[in-house]
Order: C-alpha cells, then sequence, then structure tokens
C-alpha cells in the first residue's frame, strides 16, 4: 500500500473511499490498524492528521482503491473537492462515541452528506459509531441505544432530502469490530459482489461446508461471503486463523533468498487446517495474490478432501473469470444490493 497527498486522488479509474469526522476521533487510527497492519497500542499517540492524505490499495483486481483520509478540521468546498467526491464509491463518517451528546459530529455529518450527495449521488454512506471499547460500553444494550441515538437525529433532517443508502456500525480498533465494518465497505466497490456471493453457494453446496469467506489475507477484510447472514463468531475465528497462517508462516516459510512470502502470492497449493473442539474444522486455501479462502465445515465432511479441492479449483477458475471482467472498465464505482 502507498500513501501519499491529496495530488493522488484524481488517479484515472481508481475508486476511493472518503474517511472524514470531527478532529481525534480515530480516522487516522482506523486507516493505519486496517490497512497498514498496525498494532492499535502502535496508534494512541499519532499526531493530529494535518492536510488530506491518501493510502492506495492495490493487492488484485477486486481490492484496488484509494482511501483518503481528510482532517477534522477541513471544510469542503465548490471550488477545490468535486473532483474528489465524483470518484468516491463510499464516504465514511466516524463519529467519537464517547464524546456525547454528538451534536458538533452530527451536524458536521450533515453538511458532508449534503455536500457530496449532491455532486454524486451514487455516493454510499457508513456512519462508524467510533471507539466503544470504553467502560460505559460493556453493554451490548448500552451500544445499540447510542447506535439508534445517532441514526435518529443524523436522519431527522435529511431522510426526506437524500436518496442514499445509510449503513451504521459499531467499532473499536481493539477487536473485529472494524475489520468487519469495513468488509461491508469494501463489498460496495465490487460490481461482480453478487456474483461472487453465487459462486461461494455454489461451493459450499457441493462442497457440505457451513460457510466460506473470502479473505484479503493481508488486511483481513472479507470481500465475499456466501448468502448466509454473517455470523461475527464465525469470522472471527476466520480472521484469527489467517493471523495464525501468517504467524508460522513468518517463523517457518522462509524462502531460499532469505525473504518470507506469507501472502501466498506464488504459491497457490498452501493451505493449512485448524480442528475445533466443537466438531468443526477450519480450512483454508489460498487462491490468488493476498486472496484466501477460509471454510468452515463438519469433520466427518471432510473425509473425501480431494473432491473438496477439486471444487476449490473450479472456484478458482471461476475466480480468475471475473478478474477478467474486473479489469475492464467500469459503468459504476458502486454495486448495487
Amino acid at each position: 500500500m502507498a500513501a501519499g497527498g491529496a495530488e493522488d486522488f484524481s488517479a484515472e479509474g481508481t475508486k476511493n473511499v472518503l474517511l472524514c469526522g470531527p478532529h481525534r476521533a480515530g480516522k487516522t487510527s482506523i486507516l493505519q490498524v486496517v490497512f497498514e497492519k498496525k498494532s492499535p497500542h502502535e496508534t494512541l499517540f499519532l499526531e493530529p492528521t494535518a492536510k488530506p492524505e491518501s493510502a492506495l490499495v492495490n493487492r488484485n483486481a477486486l481490492m484496488r482503491f484509494q482511501v483518503m483520509d481528510y482532517p477534522g478540521s477541513h471544510v469542503f468546498e465548490d471550488s477545490a473537492d468535486p473532483m474528489v467526491f465524483s470518484r468516491t464509491g463510499v464516504v465514511v463518517f466516524v463519529i467519537d462515541a464517547q464524546e456525547e451528546p454528538y451534536t458538533e459530529a452530527i451536524a458536521q455529518a450533515k453538511k458532508v452528506i449534503e455536500f457530496s450527495h449532491r455532486i454524486n449521488p451514487k455516493i454510499s454512506y457508513d456512519i462508524l459509531i467510533h471507539k466503544i471499547d470504553g467502560d460505559q460500553f460493556m453493554s451490548d444494550e448500552y451500544k445499540v441505544e447510542v447506535q439508534q441515538e445517532i441514526k435518529a437525529k443524523l436522519m431527522e433532517d435529511i431522510q426526506d432530502k437524500i436518496d442514499a443508502q445509510f449503513n451504521f456500525h459499531c467499532t473499536s480498533i481493539y477487536d473485529h469490530t472494524i475489520f468487519e465494518a469495513f468488509s461491508k465497505i469494501v463489498q460496495k466497490l465490487i460490481p461482480q459482489l453478487h456474483v461472487l456471493e453465487q459462486c461461494l453457494d455454489y461451493l459450499i453446496t457441493n462442497s457440505r461446508m457451513e460457510r466460506a469467506y473470502l479473505f484479503d489475507a493481508v488486511s483481513k477484510i472479507y470481500i465475499a461471503s456466501d448468502p448466509q447472514p454473517v455470523d461475527l463468531q464465525s469470522y472471527e475465528l476466520c480472521s484469527d486463523m489467517i493471523d495464525v497462517v501468517i504467524d508460522v508462516s513468518c517463523i517457518y516459510g522462509m524462502s531460499q533468498d532469505g525473504t518470507t512470502n506469507y501472502t501466498g502470492s506464488s504459491d497457490s497449493k498452501s493451505s493449512c487446517v485448524i480442528h475445533l473442539n466443537n466438531g468443526n474444522l477450519l480450512y483454508l486455501r489460498e487462491v490468488d495474490c493476498c486472496l484466501a479462502l477460509v471454510c468452515i465445515l463438519r469433520e466427518e465432511n471432510f473425509d473425501r478432501q480431494h473432491l473438496l479441492d477439486y471444487n476449490i479449483k473450479v472456484f478458482k477458475d471461476a475466480l480468475q473469470q471475473i478478474f477478467s471482467v474486473s479489469d475492464r472498465p467500469a459503468s459504476s464505482f458502486v454495486s448495487t444490493p
């Protein structure tokens, strides 16, 4: 991933995710934890963002976009920002859940939403109710209450003015919630998402699997999953498995030249099996550069692994065809649900 200034924002054909919100809401910490693999503790003493910054994510045909981090003091203007929003697929507005009563943050969010929607009506909006890791958020009921309060106040004035897709997420950089939220955000930038989900559905049906996720192995964002509602616990298991594989590869996966290749960019046969104590197992197969397929299935359904591997090979072939379509010019930045 490459980082740069505002001049990078207009890269031709690059889809953009715009990250904005009040000062000290945690925007840069999110960017570094999710896309730069920094630990949450490394972001505790970051300097405030002084000017717009961009980070380019370019790992394969599906994970190719820019994340733009705007300082809380930035004021969007007609003279400078229309080009940015014209190339933006998703606006992510971060609200610090620990900074009540949220009045200023919600007012700022409304201005950004109204301004950006006027320029590009196709933009989708994701509101991150962030830093839900404080003592007051130990109760799930309180998290839901805060989310409903912010949603009600934000939508109060704009729901009749703006016809757009809004999603709200409670997040923290100290657990999996921020990765799950960004998984759903990135999926909006993939026009072939529905086809990917269908392919995964065929895979689990014909392979007697319980669940299947297609992960970006670097960020642990799941690009697609089978059409069943996502279970956070199963996602966390699969995400933790990727951490285990990367850690083991860093120790034992040294290549002849002394470097470590833990993303599987050159070894399509890399795999891992982890047996759980509930009768299930996790099966990981690398299917392309930085892409890992993680499956959950019953142990008794793993008796014919050769057939399972054949079905995964068919899925990989379908994935290559999807890549060839993804490399063509897209007519729309945001996929329709």
